[in-house]
């Protein structure tokens, strides 16, 4: 799979560069941009708001913004500077890490929580299931938010993304149900079950379910 432009070898490519280039944009269009979901953002912000503080790893932090409701200590994750660069300013006191997962750069049982959102569904099959098994390694408390399918069924595959220059990329996207997220987590416990996100926790000890 190429991007729109064929500079780029795979969607996970594609999706490095766009994320890189969309840092600003994605700030001012995505969270807090008039016609977002106020009432999910509201709900994902007061379920991340209710956990308990800890010593917590977000992969995938993108701009920071998310990354603010976390409660406890935070190392901000990315593989995009631009991002970490924003996010640096909206989290000063965070530690920031640029690295491209899987696999995480840190010791088994680094943090205490291992947290991501809207990163897990533009993974492929084989890099999601391998990120779960380092999220497993280097933290006891996974919590993952992910968007769901409007369908009701889980569909993935390759979207068009566009920048305000009107350049295009293709990147990989999965739309989940509950079901599926928490089958490809190995189990857990629904914090958050729509109607726009998903946020599932798991522990390590806890059995599938």
């Amino acid at each position: 799979m190429r991007g729109a432009d064929d500079r780029f070898e795979s969607t996970s490519d594609a999706a490095v560069v766009y994320y890189e280039l969309r840092a600003e944009e994605y700030d001012a269009t995505s969270w807090e941009h008039p016609s977002a979901d106020a009432g999910a953002s509201g709900q994902v912000r007061e379920v991340l708001g209710s956990l308990s503080p800890t010593n917590t790893l977000d992969i995938g932090c993108g701009t920071g913004y998310v990354s603010r409701w976390l409660p406890g200590h935070l190392t901000l994750l990315d593989s995009s500077p631009a991002m970490l660069s924003i996010a640096k300013r909206r989290l000063p006191n965070a530690n920031t890490v640029r690295a491209e997962i899987p696999p995480l750069p840190f010791a088994d049982s680094a943090f205490d929580r291992v947290f991501s959102a809207n990163l897990y569904g533009h993974l492929t099959p084989s890099p999601r299931s391998e990120l779960v098994g380092e999220m497993v390694r280097v933290a006891n408390e996974l919590v993952v938010l992910e968007q769901l399918a409007e369908s009701g069924s889980f569909n993935e595959g390759p979207e068009e993304r566009s920048l305000a220059d009107g350049s295009s990329f293709t990147i990989h996207k999965c739309y989940f149900t509950v079901d599926r997220l928490l089958d490809e987590l190995g189990g857990g416990e629904v914090l958050m079950a729509g109607p726009v996100f998903a946020i599932i926790r798991r522990h390590r000890s806890q059995p599938n379910e």
